[in-house]
């Protein structure tokens, strides 16, 4: 039962066990309208596997690839894609509800940001936030499941940059401020900078403990401080919080995602929780990852007050 586990444990698009992903897409020179029916009609058939998947393993928390639908907030796709797969969404829809998956989508930094002061760049932002949020409400996902995004960049000052975010989120439709979670990166923006954005506008963010190492707060926000905070702005809107869990790859830029999560890092962030929490698992072996962690979290004794650890 939800009430009875501290933390759930999910992954990122690619179930690489049954070697699917639901994100198949083309170059836009090819994005004809015959190519993007049938690679969207490929994708919902991936999907409907890997949500099976979950439901079979107990998994309940998932994130689906931004290419669910190619292009589907770019003018190249005239498709009215939400009416030809009105019925598979529904298929897809009961999957998910009965097996309580707590859905989400993450545009890249490119495709959907905050800060921009540049009309077309807000536009080509909103088109996608707006197609996320379609997603998930054809899903009949539950207002816990969000479209990720970042604040973005810092042009032309920190402070004019923020200014833009909030007057992009003042502009913003209910209903789709209702859909979205911010989250502070590891190049830009810190968790301090990020969670005032947050409170002020009523949304949720997401905590990471690897952006908050890679790019500290000033004060430095420590993760146990950075899970209560983040945890606050969820549970103000009676939401489970979620939390971005990831290990920096040893070898890799500073923020890259390993592997797998080192346990020492799992352990950190389940002894950061002040209540039931979902962890997004950031690793690129996907849900192998997870297994990994499921495997590592029956092995522990809970702690005391914690209850059973079953992502």
């Amino acid at each position: 039962m939800e009430g009875l586990t501290t933390y759930r444990l999910g992954y990122v698009a690619n179930c690489l066990t049954l070697g699917v992903g639901a994100s198949h897409t083309c170059r836009l020179a090819g994005a004809t309208p015959q190519r993007l029916e049938a690679l969207t009609a490929q994708n919902l058939e991936e999907l409907e596997q890997i949500l099976l998947f979950n439901e079979a393993r107990g998994i309940e928390v998932f994130r689906i690839g931004s290419s669910l639908v190619p292009f589907a907030s770019h003018a190249v796709n005239t498709l009215p894609w939400w009416k030809t797969f009105a019925k598979t969404f529904d298929q897809l829809s009961r999957i998910a509800r009965r097996s309580h998956q707590r859905l989400s989508l993450h545009p890249s930094p490119a495709a959907a940001s905050l800060s921009s002061r540049h009309p077309h760049v807000r536009k080509a932002a909103l088109a996608e936030l707006s197609y996320g949020a379609r997603v998930l409400d054809l899903l009949d996902a539950g207002s816990e499941s969000r479209v990720v995004l970042h604040v973005g960049g810092a042009a032309p000052s920190r402070e004019e940059a923020l200014a833009a975010a909030h007057r992009f989120l003042d502009e913003m439709p209910d209903d789709l401020r209702n859909r979205i979670t911010v989250e502070h990166d590891d190049k830009v923006w810190s968790a301090r900078e990020v969670l005032p954005l947050a409170r002020e506008h009523g949304i949720p963010m997401v905590g990471d403990n690897l952006h908050n190492a890679v790019l500290p707060s000033s004060p430095k926000l420590s993760l146990k401080d950075l899970v209560r905070e983040a945890a606050a702005t969820w549970t103000a809107l009676d939401l489970r919080p979620k939390f971005h869990l990831a290990s920096q790859k040893p070898d890799g830029r500073p923020g890259a995602h390993s592997d797998f999560v080192d346990p020492a890092d799992f352990r950190a962030m389940v002894s950061a929780l002040v209540g039931p929490a979902d962890f997004m698992l950031e690793a690129k072996e996907k849900d192998r990852a997870l297994f990994a962690l499921r495997q590592l979290g029956a092995k522990r004794q809970p702690a005391r007050g914690q209850g059973a650890t079953a992502p």
